[in-house]
């Protein structure tokens, strides 16, 4: 992980803490959810995820990323622990097991050599019946795979305009199918399907109805949503 992410990419996440396009997800997760005890897991600079403690009933609330430049700067938010693991694809989560109620792991995965590995720590930190909420990017929706074939560039929505095949920080590339059978190889169900929050409607997101963005989802994730993201439970 970390010999892909680089602190340039922290200085380009100009997002706003607790107005960001992840908020509305984050909404409708603590809704229907009695959630105490959160893990960010690739929290970055905190941006996403650092005010949820003032949004919503939460009790305490872990980051970790591998990234300290990143973790010096989301100190300045509300979480009650800040963790640096070195290496996601080798390193255990140092969390006891059994004792999360929602981990976060959002555009983790895509840059892991072993996401299996990880995503085997997440369940073990989880109590049963524990959350994972999960997104990771979906560079080829049908006008990503438009972009692909006129522009032969597999960076099709322009994520890191800065960087070559040789570099590219995203090394993995998943499907819902994908996510899902990954999900079920480490004990998850999936609860929903919140890929509709990122339907690749960009320009008319604001003014399309939900029940449309969520009947494109339910047609095709991979064709319409250029974030995958699911809610999963950890299975007893």
């Amino acid at each position: 992980m970390k010999e892909h992410f680089d602190n340039k990419f922290i200085d380009d996440i100009n997002e706003t803490v607790g107005d960001n396009y992840f908020s509305p997800v984050l909404d409708l997760v603590f809704a229907h959810h009695n959630i105490k005890n959160v893990c960010d897991v690739g929290c970055g600079n905190g941006v996403f995820t650092g005010d949820i403690k003032t949004r919503f009933e939460c009790d305490h609330l872990i980051g970790i990323d591998s990234n300290q430049y990143a973790l010096n700067q989301a100190s300045s938010l509300e979480f009650d622990q800040l963790i640096q693991v070195d290496d996601f694809n080798n390193d255990p989560l140092p969390i006891e097991s059994n004792s999360i109620d929602l981990v976060i792991c959002k555009d983790v995965l895509e840059h892991l050599i072993n996401p299996l590995f990880l995503t085997s720590e997440i369940s073990r930190i989880l109590k049963p019946g524990g959350c994972f909420l999960l997104l990771v990017p979906n560079h080829f929706t049908i006008l990503g795979r438009l972009k692909f074939l006129w522009k032969n560039d597999i960076d099709t929505f322009s994520y890191f305009p800065e960087s070559d095949r040789y570099d590219f920080p995203h090394i993995r590339f998943f499907t819902l199918s994908s996510i899902k059978k990954l999900l079920h190889l480490r004990g998850f169900e999936v609860i929903s399907n919140l890929s509709f929050f990122f339907v690749q409607l960009s320009f008319l997101r604001k003014i399309t109805p939900t029940w449309a963005m969520k009947l494109l989802t339910r047609v095709s994730t991979d064709s319409f949503s250029e974030g995958i993201t699911i809610l999963a439970r950890k299975n007893n």
